[in-house]
């Protein structure tokens, strides 16, 4: 099952709703991981808002935990609306904050509520016979501190989301690779018995979803790999 919820609204539409958390990373004495809230609150909004939007949902609203400190609230709110700006994208910002106990470490939580017509819901859409890549490459911790450079942009990820060959898209969690090639053969009713050939770590945490898998149609394998450019890791299931 994918990291959404689904809720129907009518015969045409449903809600979707994603969300993530991150807890002792932030800019507290006592955090383990020493981070800008900024790098944060981009971290938990780019996992929310892509898997919203791999199964074809438009953000309708954004909602913030935050049991940090009612300080950090603005900084917050503009680093969400400057990420949904670049994406050209516009939708209202609610939420709460923890004023009565202050906590020794940081501590946020971040959902995104969309919208998807039910037609058009991009999950459980692959046929036996797609291929697969995975787009970008998992980094965690320090890693997405020290080479956002290697983090596919959100941009990309939009443009492989509306590509015509694309069946599906499953952005990577903590899990790993393989744990989410496990999910995606399941709830499309594949096989699970395989063998995986890949250049990259199958089982390395991809922390803020760093990468994600798509499975396509194979006759668009050279337009996929022009635009994913080097951020392309072919995935063979054998």
């Amino acid at each position: 099952m994918r990291d959404v919820c689904y809720v129907s609204v009518d015969e045409t539409y449903e809600i979707v709703i994603s969300s993530d958390n991150a807890a002792n990373i932030g800019e507290k004495v006592g955090d383990q991981i020493q981070a800008p809230y900024s790098l944060v609150a981009k971290s938990l909004f780019r996992v929310a808002f892509m898997e919203n939007r791999a199964v074809g949902a438009q953000p309708l609203a954004v909602v913030l935990y935050n049991f940090s400190d009612a300080s950090v609230w603005a900084e917050w709110v503009q680093t969400i609306k400057q990420q949904m700006s670049t994406l050209g994208l516009e939708a209202p910002i609610t939420g709460s904050t923890e004023s009565n106990f202050p906590l020794p470490q940081s501590a946020f939580g971040l959902s995104i509520i969309g919208r998807v017509e039910k037609r058009k819901t991009k999950d459980r859409e692959t046929p036996e016979g797609a291929r697969f890549a995975v787009i970008g490459e998992p980094l965690v911790g320090e890693e997405v501190i020290t080479h956002q450079e290697r983090m596919v942009p959100l941009s990309k990820f939009e443009q492989v989301v509306q590509h015509k060959a694309v069946y599906e898209v499953l952005p990577v969690g903590s899990k790993g690779i393989e744990n989410e090639i496990i999910l995606l053969l399941q709830i499309n009713g594949l096989s699970t018995s395989f063998q995986l050939n890949c250049d990259l770590d199958l089982h390395k945490s991809a922390g803020p979803s760093t990468c994600f898998i798509i499975t396509y149609e194979e006759s668009n394998e050279a337009d996929i790999r022009a635009l994913a450019g080097n951020f392309f890791h072919a995935l063979t299931i054998l």
